[in-house]
């Protein structure tokens, strides 16, 4: 999907949340906007930054108007959204392919297992996180006693055993440890796939990590 200038309130409202001003890349608000508009979370943070550095003089005029009336700038994102049919597959999708590609990532991929596993619902953003945890431990202290295993369960809201259970899935990624049995675990594929895009720049993925943390610090 395109951007549209329609859907400036939409940036504005959140713009205008405290602390005023441009929100992380992967806040929530951001991502759950991006996912509402289909637009990568990217070219929502770049019109933020737009509204900072140089609006044009409607745009300001706009966002002076909506600081003092935010009932004004609720009403005007209800209408857009009950207008466009964000969110609802309504006139904003009718006779439009929507190709989803960042949205993915968002998505849960044990979806059919979860309940089966007695496991959360993982989605390859959460993988991500956790494969950068796995570069910053060693297997002995792949446990749940360890601090960061245990910091970044309760940042993705998962228990310390679901953080291990996939660090040794990562395990079995990887070129440099020897396993002597095969692994059944249904989390193998999707921990793969996050292998395959990060394994190889580890910086990426760091940088990664540390954006997508505020998708769950909010």
């Amino acid at each position: 999907m395109n951007w549209n200038d329609d859907f400036w309130p939409l940036v504005i409202q959140i713009y205008l949340k405290k602390p005023l001003g441009i929100k992380p890349l992967y806040c929530r608000d951001m991502v759950n906007l991006a996912l509402e508009l289909h637009i990568p979370p990217q070219v929502i943070h770049r019109k933020m930054s737009y509204l900072r550095k140089s609006p044009t003089p409607t745009l300001r005029r706009k966002m002076d108007i909506y600081s003092k009336k935010p009932q004004w700038l609720k009403k005007a994102c209800r209408n857009i959204r009950q207008q466009q049919g964000l969110g609802s597959g309504g006139a904003l999708y009718d006779n439009v392919e929507t190709r989803e590609t960042f949205e993915l990532d968002f998505r849960p991929v044990n979806a059919a297992t979860a309940m089966m596993m007695g496991r959360p619902l993982f989605t390859p953003v959460m993988l991500i996180m956790l494969l950068d945890l796995y570069f910053r431990l060693v297997p002995a202290t792949m446990v749940r006693e360890t601090p960061e295993v245990r910091e970044t369960a309760e940042l993705l809201d998962i228990s310390p055993k679901d953080v291990v259970d996939i660090l040794e899935v990562f395990q079995y990624c990887d070129p440099f440890i020897e396993t002597t049995d095969s692994l059944m675990d249904p989390m193998l594929p999707p921990c793969h796939r996050i292998w395959e895009r990060y394994a190889d720049d580890i910086e990426k993925l760091s940088v990664k990590a540390q954006q997508l943390k505020y998708y769950w610090m909010q």
